[in-house]
């Protein structure tokens, strides 16, 4: 069952991701490093504006959307939150206006923030509705035609001129557009229900309500603007000690991990996280560490290679994806960010189940403040010492820090199992696959070169663990490969 949730939610995410991969590697080539480190810096603003004024609205959407529609009362709680989101976003408006008049910084700058922050707080909004609705189709293809209009329109509007702001247009038009689509699709399907939240418009909002969802949302808001303090801060400190130059390389370096080692742990953890609650629900906790036990080995039987490949590999990599400004100085980062990126996603998607299965997720807020503080002290301390590496230093450390703290605490709310044994094996598979990638590793690579050295190493690591048995991978390949067998003789059957 986990590996066939593994692949649907791969075919919405990991297209999403392949887009987004393959739009650093144009943009790398059709920016200079100050037009990607403008554009960085947008993001990273706009990304913790949006955390901490919208993030509580689809954390309640995620949470009681569900328990609203079977009790009939969904309008009320979407009529809540539509009036709170308008508010808010006049409040957003306000103080863009005061920013403005104050002339604090660029006109383009500051407008690239708001209506990039509106554009996505709204698209992840919508998302939010149709996961909780379990709308998975629709979810999917609206994250990836979002994806493909936000690339297609960036790179016409790169090559009439308009720099980081091209990125930023694409993006807010890609989202707008693909809503507006998805909107049209919908409209007969649910005319009536959205009918009913627009008439009604005031009447549908509920002031006790919105007190419930705040005393719910706000904590885990708290908890998430600081993870984006270690995540995104050292941008924001190095624009303003280094320069925009030097945060476009540190962001490609950066982007690269996200769009390969975090897609492919977020891909197991949507896959896997349910199964651990609902084992945790129906046949209690015994059966959630067992299940929480099988996800972990498949969260580092994916991610541990991909990780080693990224560190063995860094320089054919660099070379072949980005563009000649960017690769010669991102590569001698690339190594450290994937490291960097392996402990977030072992801290997310598996130290901080802890407090999410022991219903104890206000304590996962200690870790994320600590290393968000830390991350910050040592970003002001190392970057006008190091530059880039210093940034990368601190991020490093940060997640290190942040991650201890989460097994520290974590283990007395909810102890979760660590397959020692497996995880032993996949690490050594892993290093001994990195071993001839990192002799092989060459700063002048073509894209050829780089996939056949890839698929060399994933065939070293397929027979090691087919050969160790790691996770049981022999029998299940042997039940895939018998459901294969069984649905071809099925389609010949008259």
């Amino acid at each position: 069952m986990l590996i066939k949730h593994i692949f649907n939610y791969f075919i919405s995410k990991g297209s999403t991701g392949i887009i987004n991969f393959v739009a650093i590697a144009l943009y790398t080539r059709m920016l200079t490093t100050a037009d990607y480190g403008e554009y960085a810096l947008i993001v990273a603003t706009a990304s913790f504006i949006n955390a901490i004024l919208f993030q509580w609205i689809r954390l309640v959407l995620l949470r009681f959307l569900s328990k609203y529609k079977k009790e009939k009362r969904e309008h009320l709680l979407l009529g809540t939150l539509f009036i709170s989101y308008i508010a808010t976003l006049l409040l957003l408006i306000l103080i863009t206006s005061l920013v403005l008049f104050l002339n604090l910084t660029a006109f383009h700058f500051v407008m690239s923030i708001l209506v990039f922050t509106i554009s996505q707080s709204l698209f992840e909004i919508i998302l939010e509705v149709l996961r909780s609705s379990l709308y998975s189709k629709i979810y999917g293809m609206l994250s990836i035609l979002k994806s493909i209009i936000s690339l297609v329109l960036a790179l016409l509007l790169i090559k009439v001129g308009l720099g980081s702001v091209a990125i930023i247009i694409g993006a807010v038009l890609g989202a707008f557009i693909s809503l507006a689509v998805i909107f049209i699709l919908m409209f007969k399907r649910q005319k009536e229900k959205i009918s009913l939240l627009f008439r009604n418009g005031l009447s549908n909002f509920d002031y006790d309500l919105l007190k419930e969802f705040l005393v719910y949302g706000l904590p885990l808001t708290a908890t998430l603007s600081m993870s984006f303090i270690i995540d995104q801060s050292d941008r924001l400190l190095l624009g303003w000690l280094v320069g925009k130059s030097e945060v476009g390389i540190y962001s490609v370096a950066y982007d690269l991990t996200q769009q390969t080692i975090i897609m492919l742990m977020m891909v197991i953890n949507l896959a896997a996280y349910p199964l651990c609650v609902r084992a945790l629900e129906s046949e209690g906790i015994e059966a959630a560490r067992k299940q929480v036990k099988s996800n972990v080995t498949a969260l580092f039987l994916i991610s541990a290679p991909a990780t080693v490949g990224m560190v063995a590999l860094a320089d054919s990599i660099s070379s072949t994806v980005l563009g000649k400004d960017f690769s010669s100085k991102s590569s001698s980062i690339v190594s450290i960010i994937a490291i960097s990126a392996f402990l977030q996603g072992v801290k997310v998607y598996y130290l901080d189940h802890s407090f999410q299965l022991g219903k104890k997720t206000n304590l996962q807020f200690y870790p994320v403040l600590i290393g968000g503080i830390i991350n910050i002290v040592l970003n002001l301390i190392l970057i006008p010492l190091y530059t880039i590496k210093g940034a990368v230093y601190a991020t490093l450390i940060s997640y290190i820090v942040a991650s201890f703290l989460s097994w520290k605490i974590g283990k007395g709310i909810f102890p979760l199992p660590f397959p020692f044994k497996d995880l032993s094996k996949i690490v050594i598979c892993s290093l001994l696959m990195g071993i001839p990638l990192y002799f092989l590793n060459n700063a002048h690579e073509t894209l050829y070169g780089l996939l056949l050295k890839i698929f060399f190493g994933a065939f070293i690591y397929f027979v090691m663990i087919y050969a160790l048995n790691v996770w049981n991978v022999r029998g299940r390949l042997e039940i895939l490969v018998n459901k294969i067998i069984k649905n071809k003789e099925g389609l010949r059957l008259p």
